[in-house]
């Protein structure tokens, strides 16, 4: 039963990534399409906020013309004197810190379990650490310029191995920027671009980041929020890269002896390679607070990172841990999503706002293409994608046994 169970599987998974797959390359698909996760920054008091206060609370979450939020972090303020929703008195209660009003900023809800980044007085300052940082205006200026990958290199605070692998990292992407090469995009994908595929290129370059500037505290911390064992004592003193690209997305992070020639072309080749998946979520990589209105600067023709429709029948299988640690921290994107977009100016502002940002957090990123045509398209693809799902599940629980 487990082999047949496993082999139904693989089928779902591979026929799905066939789907939604496109020729376009991973880092470009997801500068034009991937739209960032939020984080949410919980903002604790216990008497009303003066105006300058409410104002650092407010620089948060600057909103575009439209009324939607700029940067992936949601704002919540929360008097403590009241009766709270039990998700955010348990962030209270585990952060409770005597000096009010404080913030607590968390990882998005939806990559698992949210773990808190950054905590401290709000204040003008520590609200700059939050949502700037010189490195993140480095990083985000690359991109828009068409760079493919940043390669953040976080330092382990001795010099001459930081050096030495700094310079092995640089030397390492001038040779793959001559290597690599970007696959041919097909013409049904040429949709997906907002630019000539001529014009697209292969560079990388590489910014070194200590662990000890005091205006990259955040971007650390998050850094090291990208896989759950990043915090470990083992790892507190060895070097780290990682591979930035599309709206401000780590793909992972490469761990001392990691950061090795055959690593960084692994990383390379995925990023600089056709987008098989073209659904964010089913996609490596974490995203992090960039305090940019990418929809101005990158305008896609089309959108296309939706996920599959739920198979019938198949509700919870194959769940993973993480499915079911996300499920847990539903109540916090509950509260988050309720109270988002009340600090508008109109109805009309609060609404587009709260749209807007439930669209990122139920993994609807980006507003959806209006072609008929490409509707009917998509549909026809899954149904032809399910009945040969059907007919692998048919021939398995149907095929005779042997005697």
């Amino acid at each position: 039963m487990r082999f047949r169970t496993t082999t139904i599987a693989l089928a779902v998974i591979a026929f799905a990534s066939i789907a939604t797959a496109c020729s376009v390359p991973v880092f470009r698909y997801a500068l034009e399409h991937w739209r960032p996760d939020l984080y949410v920054a919980y903002v604790f008091h216990d008497v009303e906020l003066s105006k300058e206060q409410q104002a650092v609370a407010n620089s948060m979450q600057p909103l575009g013309p439209d009324g939607a939020p700029i940067a992936n972090l949601a704002v919540k303020v929360v008097d403590i004197n009241d009766d709270l929703a039990p998700v955010i008195a348990e962030i209270w209660e585990a952060h409770k810190i005597e000096q009010l009003p404080t913030m607590v900023v968390r990882t998005p809800p939806k990559i698992g379990p949210p773990q808190t980044i950054w905590q401290g007085e709000l204040t003008a300052d520590n609200a700059t650490i939050v949502m700037n940082s010189p490195a993140r205006s480095r990083v985000s200026k690359k991109l828009i310029d068409g760079e493919s990958v940043v390669w953040v290199y976080l330092e382990s605070g001795q010099k001459e191995e930081d050096d030495r692998l700094f310079a092995l990292l640089n030397s390492e992407l001038d040779r793959l920027e001559k290597k690599l090469k970007l696959p041919d995009v097909e013409v049904e994908d040429l949709g997906e671009l907002s630019v000539d595929p001529d014009t697209l290129k292969i560079k990388f370059s590489a910014l070194r980041v200590s662990r000890d500037d005091a205006k990259e505290k955040a971007f650390v911390q998050m850094l090291l929020h990208v896989e759950p064992d990043l915090l470990d004592l083992e790892f507190s003193s060895q070097p780290m890269v990682f591979p930035i690209f599309g709206r401000g997305r780590a793909l992972y992070a490469l761990v001392g002896k990691g950061i090795a020639p055959d690593v960084i072309e692994e990383a390379a080749q995925f990023l600089t390679g056709a987008c098989q998946c073209t659904v964010k979520a089913q996609n490596p990589g974490v995203d992090l607070i960039m305090n940019l209105n990418w929809d101005k600067l990158v305008i896609p023709t089309e959108t296309l990172d939706e996920g599959l429709p739920p198979l019938a029948g198949f509700s919870g299988f194959g769940e993973s841990d993480e499915a079911t640690e996300m499920k847990e921290s539903d109540g916090e994107i509950a509260v988050v999503s309720e109270t988002i977009g009340n600090g508008s100016d109109s109805e009309s502002e609060s609404r587009e706002s709260s749209t807007s940002i439930a669209s990122v957090i139920d993994n609807s990123n980006g507003p959806k293409a209006d072609s008929g045509s490409s509707m009917i398209g998509k549909n026809i693809l899954f149904v032809l994608v399910f009945l040969v799902i059907g007919v692998v599940i048919a021939s398995v629980f149907v095929a005779p046994r042997a005697s």
